[in-house]
């Protein structure tokens, strides 16, 4: 359906047996969650049979599982290195956005590392924040007819009712107001008490 309608896809793998289910549509991209940060086996595996870009987000781990995560992917095309907290809802204090600002700093040096956020808070903010920090990727949990089954319910942003489109038209007047790092006299600037 997805090459049908022309949209790209990845998914999350958990566990061995759904790696390998997802590696034979031979994606471009896949996703490490927290909840197996610790499984390194599993990472192993990955790192020998999959080269292609790979989304890893960071909740329940510490600065050591980022050393570790760029040494054992190395060889993949893209890091997408998101910065995330696993509580849901993430309590403000807790969004800890400043890491984005690190990992895009990390970027400068490592070229295949892609700064992002994994948001589990409730609103948009830490989101529209994010990316002036750097986020060049925002997953946000959405749904589609019903939240009640989910452990991230409170979190999610609902696709029918034009939530989750407001949510990105936010991201994208975000990405219009941070702009660029090169200062430059802009054509839209004037000062109202120039003689012409």
């Amino acid at each position: 359906y997805c090459k049908k309608i022309k949209l790209k896809w990845f998914s999350t793998v958990l566990d061995i047996k759904s790696f390998d289910l997802i590696n034979k549509f031979k994606p471009d991209l896949i996703k490490i969650p927290s909840t197996i940060s610790s499984y390194k086996t599993f990472h192993d595996k990955i790192a020998k049979e999959y080269s292609g870009a790979i989304v890893i987000s960071t909740g329940l781990t510490s600065k050591n599982y980022e050393k570790y995560i760029i040494n054992k992917f190395k060889k993949n095309k893209k890091i997408y290195l998101l910065q995330c907290t696993s509580s849901y809802p993430t309590r403000d204090q807790d969004c800890n956005i400043g890491i984005i600002s690190h990992y895009s700093k990390l970027s400068e040096k490592n070229k295949n590392i892609i700064p992002g956020f994994s948001s589990h808070d409730l609103g948009f903010t830490a989101s529209i924040m994010s990316v002036a920090a750097g986020a060049r990727m925002i997953e946000k949990h959405v749904y589609y007819q019903t939240k009640t089954w989910a452990h991230f319910d409170k979190v999610a942003l609902n696709l029918k009712n034009g939530e989750y489109k407001k949510f990105v038209d936010s991201i994208r007047i975000a990405e219009e107001i941070y702009g660029n790092e090169k200062k430059v006299k802009l054509k839209s600037e004037f000062h109202k008490y120039n003689k012409k």
